[in-house]
């Protein structure tokens, strides 16, 4: 990629992250850690073990981003769950032979799902 475009991603991609509420960064890399799972999904079925080997690690960073962005001063349990919840699904990801099951990958995208309904109704019910 041009340097000049790399410069343009990067200021865009600053300039969402500092405009944004904590909400719609969550949002951003839910939505981002879920469409990396179905796409590892789908290689993994179909066989492409590097691809899905490769969304493996790509998923696995967003989820570690995930895990460090948790403010434990606003809700300590439900930080420390969300955590263990992440550092399993980190585990999961990290297996040598990942690109080769694609359960490990259906396991993770009911987890962000189900965690990612859940945000979305707490927001909800905040704005109420």
């Amino acid at each position: 990629m041009a340097s000049r475009k790399k410069y343009e991603i990067g200021l865009y991609q600053r300039t969402t992250a500092i405009g944004s509420t904590p909400f719609e960064r969550l949002s951003t890399m839910y939505c981002g850690a879920i469409r990396l799972c179905k796409q590892g999904l789908s290689s993994a079925k179909t066989g492409d073990t590097d691809n899905a080997r490769a969304k493996a690690s790509q998923l696995k960073a967003v989820v570690r981003r995930l895990d460090v962005c948790l403010d434990f001063s606003i809700a300590p349990d439900l930080c420390k769950n969300l955590s263990q919840l992440y550092r399993h699904i980190q585990a999961r990801l990290e297996l040598d032979n990942v690109g080769e099951q694609p359960e490990v990958f259906a396991e993770t995208l009911k987890l962000l799902d189900t965690l990612w309904d859940g945000f979305q109704t707490a927001h909800a019910r905040s704005k109420h």
